[in-house]
């Protein structure tokens, strides 16, 4: 992350106002910036495939790193993944904190009480607000947004709103355009990049008729 961060840094003139002004703030939010660092790294060595582009608050995993994939630009809050199966997270996509994404449950009709897994998959500038859970075998559509608390059991169509439980279609949401890069909301990060900045890998402006192209995650 710190090498992605440095290649697309902001760059004032030297020793101007701004150029001081930011430099404080780097050092300032050093420790911030080291402690996410350290977040993708951990899981990246254990087999993970997180952009370096993409900022992780706190993560808590369970399963196999190796099944977590995270695309682009992504806002990971304090989240905890159960990856029995695939989790994969595209590009520009925002887990608010309390969020629990889960891929395994038991088969209740098992005599033995076998387990059952599914991936799950979020896509491109999807949004999982404060302490939704996602389960099993569920994919949320590219653009939508599942409200806060809600139990998502079952598929989201791109660009819906859900919410409840179990999560129910209530609205879609009214945008034809993303302009934004949730990981650059962060502190840390945005001392290096500005708000919302465009880089090597931020996927291109997208509409409704378009798909995000999804760059390969980097590994740190």
């Amino acid at each position: 992350m710190i090498a992605y961060l440095f290649q697309n840094r902001l760059k004032p003139k030297l020793f101007s106002p701004a150029w001081v002004k930011t430099w404080l703030k780097r050092v300032w939010t050093l420790p911030s910036l080291l402690g996410y660092s350290w977040q993708s790294l951990r899981w990246t060595l254990k087999g993970a495939r997180i952009s370096p582009s993409s900022v992780i608050s706190n993560l808590t995993l369970h399963g196999e790193a190796s099944h977590l994939s995270i695309g682009n630009g992504c806002s990971i809050g304090i989240t905890r993944m159960q990856a029995h199966a695939e989790i994969k997270i595209g590009n520009c996509v925002v887990i608010n904190d309390g969020v629990r994404l889960i891929t395994g449950s038991h088969d209740i009709n098992s005599p033995t009480y076998e387990h059952v897994f599914a991936p799950i998959v979020v896509e491109d500038y999807a949004w999982v607000a404060t302490d939704a859970m996602v389960l099993k075998g569920v994919t949320i559509g590219r653009g939508a947004v599942v409200a806060a608390g809600a139990v998502v059991v079952k598929d989201v169509r791109p660009f819906s709103l859900v919410g409840g439980n179990p999560a129910k279609e209530f609205g879609t949401r009214d945008i034809e355009r993303f302009e934004y890069l949730p990981a650059s909301w962060f502190g840390p990060v945005m001392a290096w990049t500005g708000r919302n900045p465009v880089t090597a890998s931020t996927p291109a402006k997208a509409t409704r008729e378009t798909v995000c192209p999804a760059a390969e995650p980097l590994l740190h």
